[in-house]
C-alpha cells in the first residue's frame, strides 16, 4: 500500500514568505499558546458566565491588554520576554478584583481558576524565553499580489486585540454639591444673618422648573418646502468623509466580495470546475486590496463580523479567509474570537473551517491543536477535520479523535483514517459500531465510509444490511455501489427494482451494471413519480454517456418562495420601475423562466439508444459514461465530466478503492490544486486500469 500526497501550499512554501516565528523555540511557542487558550477561555467566561456583581470593565480591559501582550510576544512586535512579563502583570491586575469577589458568584471563581492556569503557562514560557537570545527586529517583506493561490501577507501594524463585551457600570447619580454649613449663631445679629442666608438659598415659593424651549411655528409668508428630487438625485451633497472612513468603506466592499465568492465557488451541474478560477482570482484580488490598504483595513475586518446583525456563515468564511492570509497569531485569533462568539452555531463553525482549509497561515497547526483541547465537540471536530484535510494531523491525533466520545469528532477522524488506513482502524471501527453514539447519523456514515475505503472484511455485509434501513439506507447503498464487487452490484440492482426508491436508483447508476439499463428504461415507462424517473434518467446517463440532455423550466416553488402581497391601505400603489422609465408602447416582456439541463425522461428515446448503440455491450460488465469501467475512465469523469462537487467526492472515494492508492483531492480546493491532484492521479489510474468493465479492487486492508 502506498500513499501519494500533493505538495500543498504549505505555510512558508511560497518564496519570500515567513515560515515560523523567528527566535521562538517550539516548547516556548506551545506554552505561550496554552497560556493564550486559557486566557481566551477566561475572557469568554467573563463575557457570558459572570453576573455583574462588581464592575467588570477594569478586569475586561486588563485581559484585553494581556491578550495584546501575548500577541506581541508571538509575532515579535515587541521584546518577547518583556511582552510575556507585561501579560503576567495584566493578568495579576485582573485577578485581584476577581479573586476578592469570587465568593459572590461562582462564575468569578471559574474565571479566577482559568487566570491562574494562564499565568502558570506564561511563567513556563517566560523561563524558556529568559534563556533564549533576543530575536532580531522584524523586517516585513514587500506585499506581493496573489495569483491562483493566496499569499501570506506580512503587514506592519499593531496587534489586533479583541474587545470584550461586559456590562458597563451604571452612570453615577448627579447630586448637587451641598452649600457650605452655616456657623452656629451665638448672638442675635448672627442669628439674623443666618436666617437671611437660608432665605437666599431657599427657592422662591411656587417656582417651577424652566420650560424647554420649543421651536417657533413657521410663518405663513415663508416659502413652502421644495419637492423631493427624483430617484437617483440629491439636492445637497453631504460633508466629505475622512480618509479612515473611506478606507473602511473600501474594506467592507472587499470583505463582501470574499463572502460572495465563498458562496459561489462551487460549480453547478454542467459547469466545468475550472470556471471557478475567475471567481477565485476575484477573491484573492480583494484580499490583496485589503493587504495594500494595510493596518486600517485589517483592524476593521473583525468589526465587520462583530457588528453584523446576523452571524451569517458567509461572514465566518470571509473573516477566516481574509485574516488567515495575514501573518501573525493575532490575525487567526481574531477569526477564532468571532467563532467563539457564534453561540456554537454549526453552520458558522463549518464555514470558518472551510476557509481554514484554504488559508496559508504559518501558525494554523498551532491554532488548530489549541482548538482540539476545547470542551465544545463541534470545535474539536472542525479542528481535526482541517488538520487532516491539510495533511497536518499526526496518526496519534487522528486515533485519539476517532476514540473521542463525541460523535462529530469521531466521525471526522474516521473519514480521514479510511483514506489512509492504519493498524488500529479495525479496532476503531468496531468501537464506533458498538459505542453509545453508534446511532448518530454522522458517525454511522463515517464508519461505513471507513469500512468501504479500507476493504474491511465485514464491509459488504454491513452495507447490505444498512441499505435496507429507512434512515441512512441511501448513503449505505451508494458506498456499496462505489466499493462493492460484482455480487454486491447484482444485489443492489435486485433490491432497487424490487422496492424502488430514489437513493437506490442513484446507487444503481454508480454501480454501472450493464444489465440494469433495460430495467431503468422500464422504470421510465412506469407510473413512478417525477423524482424517481429523473433519478433513473441520471443513472442511465452515468452508465451510457448518451448525452441526451434537454432544457427544462424550473418551477417557481423550487427556487423562490412567493412574498405575501402588501396590504391595501387605500393609497395609490407605486408603479414599477420598468413602467416609469419605459415607453408604454414598448414595455419589457415578462422575465423568462429559469432553465436547467437534465437528462431526458423519454423512455422511447432511451430504448432507441439502447437498441442502436449498445448491442455489443457485455451484460455482465460494468460501464461508466458509455465505456467499460476503469479507474482511468472514472478519472476522466472527475476531470471533465458533468458532475457536481458531491459527485466528484464520490469519484475520489471510488478511485481510492479501485486503485489502492491515495492522492489528496477535494473539490473545495483551489482550481490549481485540483489540477495537480488530477495529474497525480493520472499515472496511478492508468496502472490500475488493466481489467476494463470489472469490479476489481486491490486490497487496502490494514488489520
Amino acid at each position: 500500500m502506498s500513499f501519494t500526497y500533493l505538495p500543498f501550499v504549505a505555510p512558508g512554501g511560497q518564496e519570500g514568505q515567513p515560515s515560523a516565528p523567528a527566535g521562538m523555540a517550539p516548547p516556548a511557542l506551545d506554552q505561550l499558546e496554552r497560556g493564550h487558550a486559557a486566557l481566551r477561555r477566561a475572557a469568554r467566561s467573563l463575557e457570558h458566565d459572570v453576573e455583574p456583581v462588581i464592575d467588570l470593565t477594569g478586569p475586561a480591559r486588563a485581559l484585553e491588554r494581556a491578550a495584546g501582550a501575548i500577541y506581541d510576544a508571538f509575532d515579535g512586535r515587541a521584546d518577547r520576554l518583556g511582552a510575556v512579563r507585561a501579560a503576567l502583570a495584566e493578568i495579576d491586575s485582573a485577578a485581584v478584583p476577581i479573586g476578592d469577589a469570587a465568593g459572590l458568584d461562582a462564575g468569578l471563581a471559574t474565571v479566577g481558576a482559568l487566570l491562574r492556569d494562564a499565568r502558570g503557562w506564561l511563567e513556563h514560557a517566560e523561563a524558556r524565553l529568559a534563556g533564549a537570545p533576543p530575536a532580531p527586529p522584524l523586517d516585513p517583506l514587500p506585499i506581493l499580489a496573489s495569483r491562483d493561490r493566496p499569499r501570506l501577507h506580512a503587514v506592519r501594524r499593531a496587534s489586533l486585540v479583541p474587545r470584550l463585551k461586559v456590562p458597563e457600570p451604571p452612570p453615577a447619580e448627579l447630586v448637587a454639591k451641598p452649600p457650605p454649613p452655616i456657623p452656629r449663631p451665638t448672638t442675635f445679629d448672627e442669628l439674623k444673618a443666618a436666617v437671611a442666608t437660608l432665605k437666599q438659598r431657599a427657592p422662591a415659593p411656587g417656582a417651577l422648573p424652566a420650560a424647554a424651549a420649543r421651536p417657533l411655528a413657521p410663518r405663513g409668508d415663508e416659502p413652502a418646502a421644495r419637492p423631493a428630487p427624483p430617484p437617483g438625485f440629491a439636492r445637497e451633497i453631504g460633508a466629505a468623509i475622512d480618509d479612515v472612513a473611506f478606507l473602511r468603506g473600501r474594506t467592507r466592499e472587499c470583505f463582501e466580495e470574499v463572502a460572495m465568492v465563498g458562496m459561489q465557488r462551487a460549480p453547478l451541474l454542467g459547469d466545468p470546475f475550472r470556471g471557478a478560477l475567475v471567481l477565485e482570482r476575484r477573491m484573492l484580488a480583494a484580499i490583496d486590496v485589503i493587504a495594500a490598504i494595510g493596518a486600517p483595513a485589517l483592524e476593521h475586518v473583525p468589526r465587520l463580523v462583530a457588528e453584523a446583525p446576523v452571524k451569517d456563515p458567509s461572514l465566518a468564511f470571509a473573516s477566516a479567509m481574509v485574516l488567515g492570509c495575514f501573518a501573525g497569531r493575532d490575525a487567526l485569533a481574531a477569526a477564532e474570537h468571532a467563532l467563539l462568539r457564534s453561540e456554537r452555531d454549526r453552520a458558522f463553525i463549518e464555514a470558518l473551517g472551510a476557509a481554514l482549509k484554504l488559508v496559508p497561515h504559518e501558525l494554523l497547526p498551532l491554532a488548530l491543536r489549541s482548538l482540539l483541547r476545547e470542551p465544545e465537540p463541534l470545535l474539536r471536530a472542525m479542528a481535526i477535520d482541517v488538520l487532516a484535510y491539510r495533511g497536518l494531523a499526526t496518526e496519534d491525533e487522528l486515533v485519539a479523535a476517532a476514540s473521542d466520545e463525541a460523535a462529530p469528532v469521531a466521525a471526522r477522524a474516521l473519514h480521514h483514517l479510511g483514506c489512509a488506513p492504519n493498524q488500529r482502524l479495525p479496532e476503531l471501527i468496531q468501537r464506533a459500531l458498538t459505542s453509545a453514539a453508534a446511532a448518530d447519523p454522522e458517525l454511522r456514515e463515517a464508519t461505513w465510509t471507513a469500512m468501504a475505503l479500507s476493504d474491511h472484511p465485514h464491509a459488504s455485509i454491513t452495507l447490505r444490511a444498512a441499505m435496507e434501513a429507512p434512515e441512512g439506507g441511501d448513503a449505505a447503498a451508494l458506498l456499496l455501489a462505489l466499493a462493492g464487487d460484482e455480487a454486491d452490484a447484482r444485489h443492489l440492482v435486485a433490491r432497487a427494482f424490487e422496492a424502488p426508491r430514489h437513493g437506490l436508483i442513484v446507487a444503481v447508476g454508480w454501480a454501472g451494471a450493464a444489465s440494469s439499463v433495460p430495467l431503468l428504461i422500464d422504470l421510465l415507462e412506469g407510473e413512478g413519480d417525477k423524482a424517481m424517473k429523473l433519478a433513473a434518467a441520471y443513472a442511465l446517463e452515468r452508465i451510457t454517456g448518451a448525452g441526451m440532455w434537454e432544457e427544462v423550466a424550473v418551477e417557481d416553488d423550487e427556487i423562490v418562495v412567493a412574498e405575501p402581497p402588501d396590504p391595501d391601505v387605500g393609497e395609490p400603489r407605486e408603479l414599477k420601475l420598468a413602467q416609469i422609465v419605459s415607453d408604454p408602447r414598448d414595455l419589457p416582456a415578462a422575465p423568462a423562466p429559469e432553465m436547467v439541463e437534465q437528462p431526458t425522461v423519454d423512455a422511447a428515446r432511451w430504448r432507441a439508444f439502447w437498441i442502436e448503440r449498445c448491442q455489443g455491450w457485455d451484460l455482465g460488465a460494468r460501464y461508466r459514461r458509455g465505456l467499460p469501467y476503469t479507474p482511468e475512465v472514472a478519472l476522466d469523469e472527475l476531470d471533465t465530466g458533468r458532475v457536481t462537487p458531491g459527485e466528484r467526492r464520490s469519484i475520489q472515494r471510488e478511485l481510492i478503492v479501485r486503485t489502492g492508492h491515495f492522492v489528496r483531492f477535494d473539490p473545495h480546493d483551489f482550481v490549481v490544486d485540483q489540477e495537480e491532484a488530477i495529474a497525480a492521479w493520472r499515472s496511478i489510474a492508468s496502472r490500475a486500469s488493466g481489467a476494463p468493465g470489472r469490479w476489481t479492487r486491490p486490497r487496502r486492508r490494514a488489520g
